[in-house]
């Protein structure tokens, strides 16, 4: 099971939106086959591997799979009776798959076909492999990972808006990975005023060659249309605002091949971000990558939308008048605190790398 997770790692981000799975083929105590999903549409983990092999040497053979084999049809047929007709003798499954049209049906039908099942097998690693594909396919809400480069008093930028760079090479080489495992990137307008960022993958080869699609919340629409996020071709680029904005920004953003989605406002007056997620998850966009700023974020957390926060640390001070990372986050006693659980805390060079999942998150 431990080789199946590996395997499954190789495609991390790059099957949405279905799971990452990897699935290995043993018999006599030795690997004969293994395999994992490549991308939505390509071979199953289990039909990929045992496509490797003849059914004379799958018969009496163990399969070990990190997600229980599914008994529906997709863009591909289903894996069970693939198993089922191989031969195979027993089927090792690391976690269910919590899609509503599986969920233990795959297992039901594996053993009613005489096959021996042994469940949860390094359970916990095979259920944090799909962490944001089991939100979206029990909820249709994407997961939203917050990521944010700090200095030690929690500053994001000084009080001019320098920010470049707060976070060392190691540090911004990790979030370019980050970006090539998710589905898209959300900033706010002010990020992109300030900052004019390209938001694309650039520290590391993205695997498939693609760029995540961005996502700029703009009540207003009014950032100005020579930014640099218009340069990467063939990337979406969706402008989130609320049905006030005017109409030729609108035009203006569409012609420059951008996408723009009028939203209800919050009682603020801001997007209303939970009918963006809405929507973002409608379109099968699994996992989010929020990346500022300060309002964002703040937002973001306020309404309890944050799934996980990954958080960088620089060994620097920029005082009293230097930006805030939540600035509008209101946290009235102690008992209202967000926390993390899940934690890892490690170094990347003079950088501390903080991240863990939201505890007590309401859906």
């Amino acid at each position: 099971m431990s080789r199946a997770i590996e395997l499954a790692l190789k495609a991390k981000g790059h099957t949405s939106p279905n799971p990452i799975v990897g699935a290995v083929v043993s018999k006599r105590g030795k690997i004969i086959a293994e395999a994992f999903h490549k991308q939505a549409g390509a071979d199953h983990a289990e039909v990929a591997a045992l496509k490797k092999i003849g059914k004379s040497k799958t018969k009496g053979a163990t399969l070990y799979v990190t997600l229980e084999p599914c008994c529906h049809h997709g863009k591909t047929g289903p894996c069970v009776p693939k198993v089922i007709e191989s031969g195979i003798q027993r089927v090792v499954i690391g976690a269910r798959d919590p899609n509503p049209k599986v969920n233990g049906q795959g297992i039901r039908w594996l053993k009613e076909a005489g096959i021996e099942v042994i469940e949860g097998v390094l359970q916990d690693r095979c259920e944090e492999l799909n962490r944001p594909f089991q939100k979206h396919i029990t909820t249709h809400i994407p997961y939203v990972t917050l990521k944010v480069a700090m200095t030690l008093d929690g500053k994001i930028a000084t009080a001019s808006g320098d920010s470049r760079w707060i976070s060392n090479p190691l540090s911004r080489k990790y979030v370019h990975q980050m970006r090539d495992e998710v589905d898209a990137i959300l900033v706010g307008a002010n990020t992109l005023k300030t900052d004019d960022p390209l938001l694309n993958i650039r520290l590391v080869a993205p695997k498939n060659g693609r760029h995540p699609m961005v996502v700029v919340v703009d009540q207003k629409l009014d950032v100005p249309i020579n930014r640099r996020l218009f340069s990467v071709k063939g990337r979406r680029v969706v402008f989130a605002t609320t049905w006030m904005s005017p109409e030729e920004n609108r035009r203006a953003l569409i012609k420059m091949g951008a996408e723009v989605w009028p939203l209800d406002a919050d009682v603020t007056g801001r997007v209303d971000l939970k009918a963006l997620l809405k929507m973002l998850g409608e379109k099968q966009i699994v996992h989010v990558l929020i990346e500022g700023g300060g309002g964002i974020f703040s937002s973001f957390l306020s309404e309890k939308l944050v799934d996980r926060l990954v958080c960088f640390m620089a060994p620097k001070l920029l005082g009293g008048q230097a930006m805030d990372w939540l600035p509008e986050l209101n946290i009235r006693t102690l008992d209202e605190a967000l926390e993390l659980n899940t934690l890892s805390v490690k170094t990347l060079g003079d950088n501390i790398l903080v991240e863990g999942e939201l505890k007590r998150l309401t859906r």
